[in-house]
């Protein structure tokens, strides 16, 4: 009976599962964070490859639309700036110097250059704004949208903005004066336009097709929803029912997302969701005393 239990406890601890955060997607290839560093994996899940072993904390990784590139969120100096290596591994180079607040959002549709959002230069932590930066380097360019958290284009110019948008479930139910909101330009042309009045917080808007999904908990929990650019048919894409749908990413033809430390992607052709199990192994060397 003792040995049955030290068996079983044993097996236990073998399995080794992690805690997967922040997905992004492009085609077949699905990079994530677990344990501060990335790991790249395919949609069809199986045990995923270490690219980074930090020393900083790395977050927010984002493909490049030609799945060639992942720029990250890395904090290798200290303050967080952007950082840019091969999608399927080798040496990483910083790219922006600003000292301030920074997180990588997305990729212009060329794969040229990298947005982020940055504090630089704001008299509050809070205000941020969108710059894009060559992935061969030199000074980011700011943005003519102003203050903004997220955002994505349309294949027609149009552009879908996000204020406050980073993640619902970090202040669940949220229905202060910063809680997310969107707004859209369906037509390129620098005007803005409130998407859609929902009693909730909303983040991640994302321009799919002809669809706008985005993360909101108007029903109480965060699911992913959509709606066209004009703000009508809104639809619940998913429907999970315990843990905060968080950090939606895509890469204009799938998205993907974490929940209670679980990564899924989502057709939107379909509206089929899908867990993508994987086998997690690691040392677990942050666990050491």
């Amino acid at each position: 009976m003792f040995l049955w239990i030290i068996r079983g406890n044993i097996q236990k601890y073998m399995k080794q599962t992690g805690y997967y955060r922040f997905p992004t997607i492009a085609n077949e290839n699905i990079i994530f964070i677990c344990e501060d560093d990335l790991w790249s994996v395919t949609t069809k899940g199986g045990i995923p490859v270490r690219l980074t072993s930090n020393l900083g904390e790395i977050t927010r990784p984002q493909l490049s639309p030609d799945g060639k590139w992942v720029a990250f969120t890395g904090r290798e100096e200290g303050n967080p700036e952007v950082y840019l290596m091969p999608a399927d591994g080798g040496q990483e180079k910083v790219l922006t110097f600003l000292g301030s607040g920074t997180s990588v959002v997305g990729w212009t549709s060329d794969s040229k250059n990298i947005l982020f959002t940055s504090n630089y230069g704001q008299p509050f932590a809070r205000i941020s704004k969108i710059y894009q930066v060559s992935i061969e380097g030199g000074s980011p360019e700011l943005l003519p949208v102003g203050h903004a958290h997220n955002i994505s284009y349309g294949a027609k110019g149009g552009t879908v903005l996000g204020i406050h948008t980073t993640d619902p479930a970090r202040w669940k139910r949220y229905r202060g004066g910063t809680a997310g909101v969107i707004w859209i330009d369906t037509k390129g042309k620098g005007e803005f336009k409130k998407l859609i009045d929902l009693k909730g917080n909303l983040g991640s808007p994302m321009w799919v097709g002809d669809k706008i999904y985005f993360i909101s908990d108007h029903e109480g929990i965060g699911n992913i929803y959509s709606c066209t650019p004009e703000g009508k048919d809104l639809k619940k894409v998913t429907e999970s029912k315990e843990y905060f749908v968080r950090n939606a990413s895509t890469d204009g033809k799938k998205i993907v997302y974490h929940a209670g430390g679980e990564i899924f992607v989502i057709d939107p052709k379909t509206s089929k969701t899908s867990k993508v199990d994987i086998d997690f192994h690691s040392p677990k060397v942050q666990l050491n005393r």
